[in-house]
């Protein structure tokens, strides 16, 4: 597990990259970029699912949220499930990201832990090295 400034990082057991967004803390471009280095450290160097819970975030600044969309996301991760708060504010961060995002991967949002985690163990590498659907 590694843990940054502003948030908790580890690959679950069963394949997964969780990162989990620390409550009220305002991310800087550098915040960012550690917090991806370290999730693409806990991927073990093999394309995984990608978890991301702000439910306790605050929102990005523009720059912040660019920094999560580049190609190294889509280089490193198979798909992209955000959890966020499932009222409206959290949604429309959700959206927001994923709009400004643009990913070449499969992306979602949810509400439900257990369903992101679901949908995401469709993409975990197969035995044939492949992602699968």
């Amino acid at each position: 597990m590694a843990e940054t400034r502003t948030a908790l990082i580890h690959l679950a057991h069963f394949g997964i990259v969780i990162v989990r967004i620390k409550k009220d803390v305002l991310q800087s471009l550098d915040d960012a970029t550690k917090n991806l280095a370290a999730a693409i450290l806990e991927t073990g160097g093999q394309r995984r699912p990608l978890l991301i819970d702000i439910r306790a975030a605050i929102p990005l600044d523009d720059d912040v949220r660019r920094q999560y969309s580049g190609q190294m996301v889509v280089d490193h991760f198979s798909a992209l499930g955000l959890l966020v708060d499932d009222g409206p504010f959290g949604r429309m961060m959700g959206n927001l990201y994923f709009r400004v995002a643009e990913l070449e991967i499969a992306t979602r949002l949810f509400g439900s832990e257990g369903e992101a985690i679901a949908w995401l163990l469709e993409y975990r590498d197969g035995p044939s090295g492949t992602t699968a659907r």
